[in-house]
């Protein structure tokens, strides 16, 4: 008689890399601090400065781990979340 295969029980040391990745390097980022001037910058900002979308990531246009400053709002810019992951992946490249 056919049985059906045995579910496999995820690698937990898979799921802590994927859970490292997903979070930013900054503690900065999870400050109420942050959110309430990421919220304010975005309600100002409301459109994606590469394409024109609806803005969803307030984005350092100099990276903070290469001399940007954190709190500076010249520093910002309203991104969507396509733009500022291309962003991202050509900034990682580069480094």
């Amino acid at each position: 008689m056919p049985t059906l295969p045995r579910r496999q029980t995820p690698d937990p040391r898979r799921r802590k890399q994927s859970q490292a990745r997903d979070t930013p390097q900054d503690k900065r980022y999870w400050t109420n601090a942050w959110r309430k001037a990421r919220a304010a910058y975005i309600g100002h900002n409301p459109v994606c400065v590469a394409c024109g979308g609806l803005a969803e990531v307030v984005d350092h246009i100099t990276p903070v781990r290469q001399g940007g400053e954190f709190w500076d709002s010249a520093n910002w810019q309203s991104l969507c979340t396509k733009c500022h992951n291309a962003k991202s992946g050509r900034e990682a490249h580069l480094s």
